[in-house]
C-alpha cells in the first residue's frame, strides 16, 4: 500500500483525508494508481469532480508501466485501466448483483476487457459481451465461480465437473463434462479471446472478421462450433442489437 509519505513527495500531495474511501496502489517508481468502488465505469469523472484530485497536478500526470501489457502503455487509458482493475477484484456476488440490477451496467464493467480481448486476438467485443450475458443468465450462474463463458476444459486455475445440457440428434441431454476455471473475470475474457486462436474453424471466423469487421457475420461463422444449441447464434444476434453491443465496443474501442 501506498503510504502518505510516497504521496507527500509531489507538489502539491494528494489529501489523504479527502480520498478516504480510495485505495492506492503503485504503478510505476514514483508514481501511483487510484482505485474507488464508485462508478469504475468512468473513474476519471469520479475523480476529477473530487477536490483536491481532480485539480491536482500528480493526478493529471498518471502515467502507467507495462506490468499489464498493452494498457501499460496507454493504448486503451486510465479509465479503462482502472476498470480492468476492478474487474480482477470483482467477486462473482457483486458481478450477479450488477446483471440483475442493471443489464447496461453488466456490459459496461465487462467491455474494457472485452476490447483488451480484441485487441490482442481479433474476437468482436460485441459478440464477447453477449456470450458473456447468455452463457452466464447474467452472472447468475458462473461456472466454477469466473467462467462466464461456459468454456469446457482446463483453465489458469484448474477444472471443474458440472452438470450441463447438450443439443444432441434432435434433443437436449443432461451429461457430466468439464469445464476451465479461472481467478477472476478478467482473466476469463482473456482466456476466452485465447480460444479463438487455438481451433480452425474459429480462426477462419477471426480472419474473416479482419477484412469485414462484421460483427454479426462472425458470430454466424463460429456459433455452431461454439454451442450445441441450434438458436444460439440468434440468440447472440438478438442481444447484440437489444442492447446496441456493435456500436457501444466500436465507440470505446476507437476512443
Amino acid at each position: 500500500m501506498l503510504n502518505s509519505t510516497n504521496l507527500t513527495r509531489r507538489e502539491p500531495p494528494v489529501s489523504l483525508n479527502l480520498v478516504s474511501s480510495l485505495l492506492y496502489s503503485r504503478a510505476n517508481s514514483g508514481q501511483y494508481t487510484v482505485y474507488t468502488n464508485n462508478s469504475l465505469s468512468t473513474p476519471d469523472a469520479f475523480l476529477r469532480n473530487t477536490p483536491g484530485i481532480g485539480n491536482n497536478s500528480n493526478f493529471r500526470n498518471i502515467s502507467f508501466n507495462n506490468e499489464i501489457g498493452s494498457l501499460g502503455g496507454g493504448i486503451i487509458g486510465r479509465s479503462s485501466y482502472l476498470a480492468i482493475e476492478r474487474l480482477k477484484r470483482m467477486s462473482p456476488q457483486e458481478l450477479k448483483e450488477i446483471g440483475q440490477r442493471n443489464k447496461a451496467e453488466f456490459f459496461r464493467v465487462l467491455l474494457p476487457a472485452a476490447i483488451e480481448a480484441e485487441r490482442r486476438y481479433g474476437v468482436p467485443a460485441s459478440v464477447t459481451l453477449a456470450q458473456a450475458a447468455l452463457e452466464s443468465g447474467w452472472a447468475r450462474s458462473p461456472i466454477g465461480g469466473y467462467n462466464i463463458f461456459g468454456i469446457k476444459g482446463r483453465g489458469p486455475a484448474g477444472t471443474v465437473n458440472v452438470r450441463t445440457q447438450e443439443f444432441v440428434n434432435g434433443r437436449y441431454i443432461t451429461i457430466y463434462d468439464n469445464f476451465a476455471k479461472y481467478n477472476n473475470f478478467y482473466e476469463a475474457v482473456i482466456e476466452h479471446g485465447k480460444l479463438f486462436q487455438k481451433h480452425k474453424n474459429y480462426v477462419k471466423g477471426v480472419e474473416q472478421y479482419a477484412i469485414d469487421k462484421n460483427d454479426h457475420k462472425f458470430i454466424q461463422n463460429i456459433g455452431r462450433t461454439y454451442a450445441t444449441s441450434p438458436t444460439y447464434t440468434q440468440k447472440i444476434q438478438s442481444l447484440m442489437n437489444s442492447y446496441n453491443l456493435v456500436n457501444m465496443s466500436r465507440n470505446a474501442y476507437y476512443a
